[in-house]
């Protein structure tokens, strides 16, 4: 997988978006596991579930629990070698949110005949759980399957081609965007094909809520702070379908990236220091 610095819509570190109740809920869930095995006295707990009901930030809530141990049932979602403890936790606790609202995504496009009908007002950025998830419904109801060559996501569109039919030396070019609350496929033309063996999204679909809780705490996974360019790429890689999450700050220079399977798991990290 080749960067590919995507200059269009800068993005900022996630933990300055503004918290939900859901992750404020997650936040407090934590403390109480916490709690319950001993990591935090009673004055602690009461004060930190104080804090996270008040939090506005997820820069709020990183505080109050990157000194805890990351919970054993996360443990597989953030087996990336040797990053900081606080750097494990806050990808697994992104996890725990992104599940939690990832249920109510998957549930909620299932429920609509066209998937590539937006609600107004819904989030149409393709970096979160939802955005991503609606797209992949999109592609394979309009496509009429999910296989594709290579998808790449950026915050406000992706591109991907797949194989013309009948014709295997040349593939299909699409651009995925959403407008005014609807998602658009635009036709980019065909040209020679460089990917000869494709991938199918359908089987990335089930396990979107566990990608987008590894690209909620790559910034400290891959010592990027503040990125300004961030994508994602599937292909297919030496060890099979892949995703590749890149992050980059083009004012420092830092870049990285990580690797994980279609199922989750993490494969690679390659840090900007190392």
């Amino acid at each position: 997988m080749t960067i590919m610095p995507n200059r269009l819509r800068p993005m900022a570190a996630t933990t300055r978006l503004r918290a939900r109740e859901v992750d404020r809920a997650a936040v407090r869930d934590a403390l109480d596991s916490a709690f319950a095995d001993g990591q935090l006295s009673d004055l602690e707990h009461r004060n930190r579930v104080e804090a996270a009901g008040s939090a506005r930030t997820l820069a709020d809530l990183d505080r109050l629990v990157r000194d805890l141990q990351v919970p054993a049932e996360l443990r597989e979602s953030v087996s990336a070698p040797s990053p900081p403890r606080s750097t494990r936790w806050a990808v697994a606790l992104a996890t725990v949110v992104v599940l939690v609202c990832g249920i109510v995504v998957v549930t909620s496009s299932r429920n609509h005949d066209d998937p590539a009908a937006t609600p107004a007002g819904a989030q149409a950025e393709l970096t979160t759980a939802a955005g991503l998830g609606r797209m992949l419904d999109a592609i394979a109801h309009q496509l009429g399957d999910s296989e594709v060559d290579q998808l790449t996501v950026y915050p406000d569109y992706a591109t991907f081609s797949r194989a013309v039919p009948g014709q295997p030396g040349r593939e299909q070019s699409y651009r995925y965007e959403v407008e005014d609350g609807r998602a658009r496929i635009t036709d980019n033309g065909t040209s020679p094909r460089t990917e000869g063996v494709p991938v199918d999204l359908a089987e990335l679909r089930p396990n979107v809520p566990q990608l987008i809780g590894l690209l909620y705490g790559a910034d400290r996974t891959l010592g990027v702070g503040d990125p300004t360019d961030i994508y994602l790429i599937a292909d297919r890689g030496d060890d099979g379908p892949a995703v590749g999450i890149y992050l980059r700050n083009e004012d420092s220079g830092a870049q990285g990236f990580l690797t994980a399977g279609f199922d989750g798991t993490v494969r690679s990290v390659h840090r900007s220091d190392r």
